[in-house]
């Protein structure tokens, strides 16, 4: 009996979802406000892991500061495994903008799980007269005070989208920025910029309304839903390849066999039809990796992204 009571509570103790912690409830912070793309994951996958957990899943909204609000709350969480955080790209990049974080962004979380890829695309008005990547580039080379393009924020993966998309491509475009993804959006339908660069799931409901052109998508490989629009690689600009990923994240030190068996069950849940289909539906492409794997990458996308922002000089402005 001893035995079985020491396996039992060394089974609640690196499991908390478990079958015998059924009153207990892991939060999964989303450092954004309510109703984005972000939080549109954290809901459908907490619905999910409530039942695969048979306990509460509840998300809870810390937005403010680029995010940095809510991952500092999880960096000084318990690592149970309790509390999690769903990061975007712009996690990485924080780490080069803002010369002083409340956190380390590798050293003070345990990287988990990534769950999906969020590509980019590039838009023009219905009437623009371009009708690809180089007429575009071509355009910008001709007149270099021609061209501007729209973005949701100084820094964001989206406006660094832009600016890579500058730096392979060797187009003259101006940024001008936004308060978030839906102003972008409204001023490229309206013309009052010439182009902008948007995620997908933001933009597809205008592309698919024709009140916007969809002229290349960002990720290295076509978007099923988008499948007709060529990629900014394939158009033109060999080797670009971007999108906005979001992941789980949990605090420094969480049991690697305990997140073993979160990354298993969230690939579980992320590969459940109706979650797959209604993200895939949103232009959102379903990426569950390791561990060890979404670790590698946030240090892979600081590393791509320095040069950049240094070269912009946006350290600190944020």
């Amino acid at each position: 009996m001893k035995i079985r009571t020491i396996l039992a509570t060394l089974t609640a103790a690196m499991l908390p979802f478990a079958a015998g912690a059924q009153n207990a409830s892991t939060r999964i912070i989303v450092p954004f406000a309510a109703g984005g793309a972000t939080d549109t994951v954290a809901r459908s996958l907490a619905s999910r892991l409530s039942q695969i957990w048979n306990q509460p899943v509840v998300v809870e909204n810390k937005p403010g500061a680029a995010g940095t609000i809510g991952a500092r709350q999880v960096a000084a969480a318990p690592p149970d495994g309790r509390t999690l955080l769903i990061v975007a790209s712009g996690h990485a990049i924080n780490e080069l903008v803002h010369e002083k974080l409340p956190y380390r962004t590798v050293e003070d979380f345990t990287a988990v799980a990534q769950v999906v890829d969020v590509p980019n695309v590039l838009l023009v008005p219905k009437n623009s007269p371009y009708g690809n990547v180089m007429e575009l580039v071509a355009a910008s080379k001709a007149d270099p005070k021609l061209l501007s393009y729209g973005t949701s924020g100084m820094g964001t993966s989206v406006h660094l989208s832009g600016e890579l998309f500058k730096s392979m491509s060797g187009a003259n475009l101006e940024a001008v920025f936004f308060k978030g993804g839906a102003e972008s959006l409204t001023n490229v339908i309206g013309g009052h910029v010439p182009l902008s660069f948007n995620t997908v799931p933001g933009a597809k409901e205008q592309i698919d309304g024709g009140n916007v052109r969809a002229i290349a998508v960002t990720s290295g490989t076509r978007v099923p839903v988008l499948s007709s629009v060529p990629t900014i690689a394939e158009s033109g600009v060999p080797g670009y390849d971007v999108s906005t990923w979001f992941g789980i994240l949990g605090p420094k030190g969480m049991d690697s066999a305990q997140v073993r068996q979160i990354n298993a069950d969230i690939r579980t849940a992320m590969t459940t039809p109706d979650i797959a289909r209604q993200l895939g539906e949103r232009g959102m492409i379903i990426r569950v990796g390791t561990p060890s794997e979404f670790d590698q990458l946030i240090r892979d996308e600081i590393s791509k992204w320095r040069p950049v922002v240094e070269q912009l000089g946006l350290r600190g402005k944020n």
